[in-house]
């Protein structure tokens, strides 16, 4: 019996040493990506352009993430400063905390010089004055190109 017990206290520190790994290791992978631009969005569908903050424009990929309310994302366009673009439709609902997949950006030189999103914002404004549903904040997120430059 005492074998037994050994044997369970053994799995349980094993169990717990692979789920604190795997929480460092999302940790670090949440770090890779960094706010490149912000967007509050109306109780409307419209298309909105937001241009990345100074610093931020090279990146790999981005990503959006929902902050604040519930928003359908109909499309995203990233204009890059050489004049190519990439277009990504259909990225769906994302409800407060949740993020869209990555968005692969157009390789090469050049660096993004502007993102337009395409989206519905679920709720109205009179449900908004009562606070029953707030507006929709979105955060564009970029994963940083990598810098392979010794």
């Amino acid at each position: 019996m005492s074998q037994m017990k050994q044997i369970a206290k053994q799995s349980a520190i094993l169990c717990l040493t692979l789920a604190m790994s795997l929480t460092t290791m999302l940790a670090f992978a949440a770090d890779d990506w960094i706010t490149i631009a912000e967007k509050t969005v109306d109780y409307k569908a419209e298309v909105d352009t937001v241009k990345p903050h100074n610093s931020e424009k090279k990146v790999d990929s981005i990503k959006l993430k929902c902050t604040q309310g519930t928003v359908n994302l109909k499309q995203v366009v990233i204009n890059m400063k050489d004049g190519e673009s990439k277009s990504v439709d259909n990225l769906g609902v994302l409800t407060e905390g949740m993020s869209s997949r990555a968005i692969s950006v157009p390789k090469g030189e050049s660096t993004i010089s502007s993102i337009e999103l395409s989206y519905d914002s679920v709720g109205n404004q009179k449900l908004g004055l009562v606070g029953v549903s707030k507006k929709g904040k979105i955060e564009v997120l970029g994963r940083k190109a990598d810098d392979k430059s010794d």
